[in-house]
């Protein structure tokens, strides 16, 4: 009987990248790309958001909202901050029992403060990240909630898995195999990636813009890689998930800003 019951992704602001710039063999220029946010139905855990996209709270710290888009050609407005995705849906906010952070960035964070009540699920690392308050220049206080928000951080998956074949660590998010977690150290040292199991869906969160990184085998520039926290494991990282994309191509693989995400609907 499967867990997972639905997936289904909202747009919740765009960044526009510069393939030409950003990969030594890419010629299709500037590319603009959703900022996405997943949103599952677990059969036992209720409704459950994968980060939370951007929003207006942003740009409270003008300072460092200018900071942060000299490197990030974030758009966003009111109507693309997750709440008001979810109320045109007709979704109530308060449903929201679980949200999952793939890592710390504005594009995950930005929409916390703006959920009623819920539970973090993520990496130690993430979590860790949130607990302290550690905010740089790659992330505004405003995307912190003013309140105490429970947090946990997953376990080690116990069980046989491909993906150790591929990531040093794999989590087990709920603790009942639904959903694993993955170290993708890199563009974010705390970085993980989900996959679900059920529906062999592989969501790489940010270690690429998109698919197109890993079909057509970009190679990425020095500008790219200064962006990085850690350069080299951001090409080890990038050279797993393409081996795991040809030696398993039933998976289907994701990212943050990947414009065709599957919908998932059990019947």
């Amino acid at each position: 009987m499967n867990k997972i019951l639905s997936l289904r992704s909202f747009e919740c602001g765009t960044e526009v990248f510069n393939y030409s710039e950003l990969f030594i063999n890419s010629k299709e220029g500037k590319q603009k790309l959703p900022i996405n946010v997943l949103m599952a139905e677990h059969r036992n855990f209720g409704t459950v958001l994968i980060n939370t996209g951007c929003s207006e709270l942003l740009k409270e710290d003008l300072r460092q909202y200018l900071m942060y888009k000299k490197n990030h050609a974030l758009r966003f407005d009111r109507d693309s901050a997750i709440i008001e995705r979810l109320d045109k849906e007709n979704i109530d906010p308060r449903l929201i029992k679980k949200v999952l952070l793939t890592h710390n960035s504005p594009e995950c964070c930005g929409g916390l403060p703006l959920l009623p009540k819920y539970e973090i699920i993520s990496g130690a690392k993430v979590l860790w990240l949130l607990k302290v308050r550690n905010v740089d220049n790659e992330m505004m206080k405003s995307t912190m909630p003013e309140v105490s928000v429970p947090v946990r951080a997953a376990g080690i998956f116990s069980g046989k898995t491909f993906l150790s074949d591929y990531f040093k660590w794999v989590y087990d998010i709920f603790g009942d195999g639904s959903v694993l977690g993955v170290d993708l150290c890199g563009h974010k040292r705390e970085m993980i990636g989900l996959y679900f199991t059920e529906h062999s869906f592989f969501y790489a969160a940010d270690a690429a813009p998109d698919e197109r990184v890993i079909d057509e085998e970009l190679v990425p520039s020095k500008k790219l890689l200064s962006r990085q926290e850690d350069p080299d494991e951001y090409l080890i990282t990038l050279m797993n998930i393409r081996r795991l994309c040809r030696e398993h191509p039933e998976t289907v693989v994701r990212f943050l800003h990947s414009r065709n995400i599957p919908e998932i609907k059990v019947s």
